[in-house]
């Protein structure tokens, strides 16, 4: 087929059929810039610059591509990622409610419908004043996020002394371990969540566990599920997504 074409593509741009030599068949000349014609007919050649390549590395893909600039690129695509989900729950407004914040937390985690509203009722419950979330302050949660492991370890020299975990001793192991400072309106909004009995400390575990389905963002593997119970899956992450 692609020989019948190359027939006829020759023809309508008036290039007049020529008998190959056999040494000419071993080689391919190129016809125009964008086609080559070989021993398998008249083919588009299959060069590709994507804007990503151009971005880092130049038209002709011989900049060189440091450090510094990669991680400048995933910072803004992280921002600019964080912005959309952000103004999902903003509808055009500078700050999300805080109930939106724990939605945005709790999304892509796997908790069946009940607990998930229990985290919910929960924050209700012990949030007298609304004060919203901003962008930057989401923003700078997330950057935590992305450093939990080294929060996980200091959590756990916590425990394993039997420290109990509080507003302050949080905040100072965030700053510690990734150098960043949370408001104080958001780790209080963090503990109403995660503190399960109400005595002002974090309940760390489950903190963790979610924060990292979290991070997977609803990629994390598990068993697959069919029938009747991914039916209901599908059903508890819909009601998680916002109207």
């Amino acid at each position: 087929m692609e020989k019948i074409f190359s027939h006829a593509w020759k023809g309508k741009h008036g290039i007049p059929e020529t008998i190959p030599r056999e040494e000419d068949k071993r080689q391919p000349q190129p016809l125009v810039e964008d086609y080559v014609d070989d021993e398998q007919g008249l083919q588009r050649k299959h060069v590709v610059d994507t804007t990503l390549l151009v971005h880092f590395f130049g038209k002709k893909g011989k900049d060189e591509f440091r450090f510094e600039g990669f991680k400048r690129f995933m910072e803004n695509l992280q921002t600019e990622v964080l912005e959309l989900e952000f103004h999902e729950f903003s509808k055009g407004h500078d700050t999300i409610t805080e109930v939106d914040f724990a939605k945005i937390l709790l999304r892509y985690t796997h908790l069946d419908t009940n607990e998930y509203d229990m985290y919910l009722d929960r924050l209700l419950d012990r949030i007298k004043e609304e004060k919203g979330i901003t962008f930057e302050e989401f923003r700078v949660f997330c950057q935590f996020l992305n450093n939990l492991e080294d929060f996980t370890i200091a959590m756990r020299m916590y425990t394993l002394a039997d420290h109990s975990i509080s507003k302050d001793e949080f905040m100072r192991a965030v700053k510690i371990c990734t150098g960043t400072s949370l408001s104080r309106h958001l780790v209080h909004t963090v503990f109403q969540i995660f503190d399960e009995d109400g005595d002002g400390q974090l309940s760390y575990r489950e903190f963790i566990a979610i924060m990292k389905d979290r991070l997977h963002r609803g990629f994390k593997s598990y068993a697959k599920n069919e029938g009747w119970d991914a039916f209901k899956s599908c059903v508890k992450q819909e009601m998680k997504t916002p109207v």
